[in-house]
C-alpha cells in the first residue's frame, strides 16, 4: 500500500504587531491625567476650573481599586485618587485639566478611550449564476 503523504508545513506566523493601544475601561491598564501622558498631576478640574459633578468615596487602598470603581460606575469620565487618605472621587462631568492644590497629593486620571467596534463581517457572496 502507498504511504500517506507527508504532513503539510505549518502556515507562516503573522509578523509581530505593535502592542495594542489600551482602550476601554480597564482598571489594570495605565490611565493618564487629563491632557495625556506627561501632563501635570493634581486635582481634577473642568474647563472652567470648577470641580464638576463627582461622588466621593473613602477607604480605597490603592489606585487600581479606585479605577475599578470608575469602570463599574456609568458615566464616570475621570477619577481623583488621594493615596494618603484612601479618597476616591468618581467624576461625571468632563474633566479637562488638573490643578495643583498645595499640601495635598491629589492625582487625577481619565480612562483610556472606548475601544473601536469590531470590523463587520464581509457580506455573503452572491450565489453562482446558473
Amino acid at each position: 500500500p502507498p504511504s500517506p503523504p507527508p504532513p503539510s508545513p505549518p502556515p507562516p506566523s503573522p509578523p509581530p504587531s505593535a502592542p495594542p493601544t489600551p482602550c476601554g475601561c480597564d482598571a489594570d491598564a495605565p490611565w493618564d491625567p487629563p491632557g495625556g501622558a506627561g501632563a501635570a498631576q493634581g486635582a481634577c478640574r473642568t474647563a472652567d476650573g470648577g470641580y464638576g459633578d463627582y461622588t466621593e468615596y473613602r477607604g480605597y487602598g490603592n489606585l487600581t481599586e479606585c479605577k475599578a470603581l470608575c469602570c463599574d460606575t456609568p458615566g464616570c469620565v475621570a477619577i481623583e485618587f488621594t493615596a494618603d487618605s484612601g479618597q476616591c472621587e468618581i467624576h461625571t462631568d468632563n474633566v479637562t485639566r488638573t490643578e495643583d492644590v498645595s499640601g495635598y497629593d491629589h492625582n487625577c486620571y481619565v480612562p483610556p478611550p472606548p475601544c473601536p467596534p469590531p470590523p463587520s463581517p464581509p457580506p455573503p457572496s452572491p450565489p453562482p449564476s446558473p
